[in-house]
């Protein structure tokens, strides 16, 4: 054989050896799967992608394969186990996978399932070119830096903790709450006793936190009847709108109309009862007293405030596919937050003795943040309660309503004072 033809062949099959080796996992038929996870429940948020998913199905035809997954974790806890493993926190997802190539899955939830998003990843495992990374999707986190080095907050993945307290927070700020507490408080500076100050509160505060618990439980239950996620979310967002309008009514117009402020009627029966209770000497009738005072009062206050509990419970936790027990815990959690305020409000009269009380002006100033903040949240859930799951718009809510209960206090302040005088 001719010795440059014997050198030609030899280099050629080294080649062929060599692209045979190396040559890029490229997908045959069917090896691409995409994993749809949805709710076993009514999701609304489900049925807006499944058109999503049926026009890739048919643009792709038989060289990809969908296996959709229902989700929750009582009912389905294989795929549940299976969702979780992602990372996923919300349904609907899903995850792009060359079944070839395991290590290469490209994951998309809820907020990244577009048409666009689903073509890149399903094109990257075509091409098979697994030395880049998959489709660059932008992840909500926020680092800083420390001294034991870089932190990061991924968003998407602590956003029910983080929408928990936020919400929690925003709900133990209301005027109904502290002014009971102030005033029970302030009865019972006269006894100059920092340990039944503390007894009393701790027992107060406790029992208030239980019985809004007892509220949001009620409320979980009623959800898990209904099951419409579209129907609870309509009648939370119109009793939302109702009462933030009422009570920013009641910061221009101060008990003028309907109000969701305690009555005075209701403040002169509360207030009997606290005087009551701090002439007793015996620890088991200060206690009994003191529940009773907590019952009445938390009652008297649900007009208040019960609006930001059942759009949590009945919009927003729901949407994450949670146990019946995680979901208890997190009522819990809610409402350890929803006591903090409270706490700090005993700790800073019983270390001073002093008599701080909320003036008119500032209930006036919290009821108007209220408004906008609960008004704001209802406008959300009549037009896409989704964006309740996501951390940044609950903290845009939050800053705008701020921003503008302080502005239109400030220019509302003289007016108010002239009235005063």
């Amino acid at each position: 054989m001719n010795k440059n033809l014997r050198c030609f062949l030899i280099i050629t099959f080294i080649f062929f050896v060599i692209f045979a080796v190396i040559r890029p996992v490229t997908a045959e038929n069917n090896d691409i799967v995409l994993e749809f996870f949805i709710s076993s429940k009514p999701c609304d948020s489900c049925d807006e992608k499944k058109p999503i998913v049926e026009i890739i199905e048919n643009m792709y035809g038989e060289n990809i394969t969908v296996d959709p997954y229902l989700v929750h974790k009582d009912d389905y806890e294989e795929n549940y186990n299976r969702f979780i493993s992602y990372g996923f926190k919300i349904v609907p997802a899903i995850v792009v996978k060359n079944i070839s190539a395991e290590n290469f899955n490209v994951l998309l939830p809820y907020e990244d399932i577009t048409e666009e998003n689903l073509i890149d990843a399903i094109e990257y495992h075509f091409e098979g070119n697994y030395s880049s990374v998959p489709p660059d999707l932008e992840k909500d986190e926020l680092c800083i830096s420390t001294p034991f080095g870089l932190v990061c907050i991924n968003f998407t993945e602590a956003s029910l903790p983080i929408i928990t307290i936020l919400i929690g927070a925003i709900d133990s700020v209301n005027p109904c709450s502290f002014f009971v507490l102030l005033f029970l408080l302030s009865l019972l500076l006269y006894t100059k006793s920092r340990k039944k100050m503390i007894f009393v509160g701790g027992i107060f505060i406790f029992f208030s936190g239980f019985i809004y618990f007892l509220l949001m439980a009620a409320i979980l239950n009623f959800i898990s009847v209904v099951q419409n996620q579209y129907i609870i979310s309509f009648i939370a967002g119109i009793i939302a709108i109702l009462f933030g309008i009422i009570n920013i009514k009641d910061f221009f117009f101060f008990k003028k109309g309907p109000s969701t402020s305690i009555s005075d009627k209701q403040k002169s029966k509360l207030a009997k009862q606290m005087r009551k209770i701090i002439k007793i000497s015996s620890v088991p009738s200060l206690f009994f007293s003191t529940v009773v005072l907590a019952i009445s009062a938390n009652t008297v206050e649900l007009l208040c405030s019960f609006y930001l509990p059942f759009i949590y419970t009945g919009t927003i936790l729901p949407q994450y596919n949670l146990g019946v027990m995680e979901q208890y815990l997190y009522l819990i959690f809610y409402n350890i937050v929803y006591v903090i305020p409270l706490l700090i409000i005993v700790g800073i009269m019983v270390m001073t003795l002093g008599r701080w009380r909320l003036s008119e002006f500032q209930g006036r100033i919290l009821k108007l943040f209220s408004g906008i903040m609960i008004l704001s949240l209802g406008l959300i859930l009549l037009i896409k309660y989704e964006l309740l799951n996501d951390v940044f718009s609950i903290i845009y809510i939050l800053l705008i309503s701020l921003f503008m209960s302080i502005l239109i206090s400030i220019f509302w302040k003289k007016k108010f004072e002239i009235k005063e005088n």
